[in-house]
């Protein structure tokens, strides 16, 4: 196994630029007002619920990578869909749990189906191995930018 040359490395650091730079003009397009459509950070709170029976606003903020005041927005759009309830702790009544409905699941399920099938499409001709290097490559990017954001806080 060779090293990376410094080419391939400046070519990794422009395509992650681009990638950045794609999913921010993704999220404003899902800012303006339009269809009744789910935003990606809708659904990423929706999923997290798939995986955790309730979350804190906090916790579904986090995930989706927005504020906590613009989640509970978020959630209340949600809500008003059926696609989410909300119950107040009893030891705690500050505290606000979040519980995905039926109706949450089914649309979860319906969504997470659409990009299965869609990133088989658009990926049928790239053999499993590249799509598995890519995804070490991509993880190894996420610790990095952890890292440096961490090392930028210090």
């Amino acid at each position: 196994m060779t090293a990376p040359t410094q080419e391939q490395l400046d070519a990794l650091r422009e395509g992650v630029g681009r990638l950045l730079a794609a999913d921010r003009r993704l999220r404003r397009r899902e800012q303006q007002p339009a269809g009744t459509g789910l935003s990606t950070s809708h659904l990423r709170a929706l999923y997290v619920l798939t995986q955790e029976p309730q979350a804190t606003v906090g916790a579904l903020a986090k995930a989706a990578d927005l504020t906590p005041a613009s989640m509970t927005v978020a959630i209340d759009q949600l809500e008003a869909r059926g696609l989410v309830t909300r119950e107040r702790d009893q030891q705690d009544r500050r505290q606000c749990f979040v519980t995905l409905t039926d109706a949450g699941h089914k649309e979860v399920a319906e969504k997470q189906a659409y990009w299965r099938d869609r990133m088989a499409e658009i990926f049928a001709d790239v053999p499993g191995q590249k799509i598995a290097g890519t995804i070490s490559v991509l993880e190894r990017l996420v610790e990095v930018m952890e890292t440096l954001g961490d090392a930028d806080s210090d």
